[in-house]
């Protein structure tokens, strides 16, 4: 399967592509009264209202601005993966379209399913599904619908 990555910070990380729709960069954030921290804002995409994460704070880090680098990865909601799924695959991401605000974008990588590695249970997260190991670095994978429904992620990061 083919993931696209990106960077928080130092640490490469990557999401399949098939729940992506779309990637860019220079969107005007409408702040939410009431929305928790972790959220940049909404953006109007064609029509349509999308609610942007901002990654660095759902990882309880440093918030990532907008920049050159800077890119918002915007989710396929549930219908629209649905449309494109592949059958033997599951994927989710979330009802309504999604982004995440990332620090940069790197490479569209090939992993094949014998190299998805399980996460050490020293660096458990909730948003982390696998782990990929490319010549010295390690690349982790999300799980798109962990980050997209924050909501239902128990007592946030505990």
């Amino acid at each position: 399967m083919l993931y696209s990555t990106f960077y928080l910070g130092d640490t490469q990380m990557a999401v399949p592509i098939p729940c992506i729709l779309e990637i860019g960069r220079s969107f005007k954030f409408h702040p939410v009264r009431g929305a928790p921290e972790v959220i940049d804002g909404i953006i109007n995409l064609r029509g349509k209202v999308v609610t942007i994460v901002n990654l660095g704070l759902a990882f309880e880090e440093i918030k990532i601005e907008p920049s050159d680098e800077s890119r918002i990865l915007i989710f396929k909601n549930n219908s629209e993966l649905n449309e494109v799924a592949d059958s033997d695959t599951v994927m989710e991401t979330a009802p309504d379209n999604i982004g995440i605000h990332v620090d940069r974008i790197s490479d569209v990588i090939r992993v094949e399913s014998e190299e998805l590695q399980a996460v050490p249970s020293n660096m458990v997260h909730p948003f982390y599904k696998h782990v990929v190991r490319r010549g010295d670095s390690f690349i982790i994978i999300l799980e798109p619908s962990k980050i997209l429904n924050l909501h239902e992620t128990p007592d946030h990061l505990s």
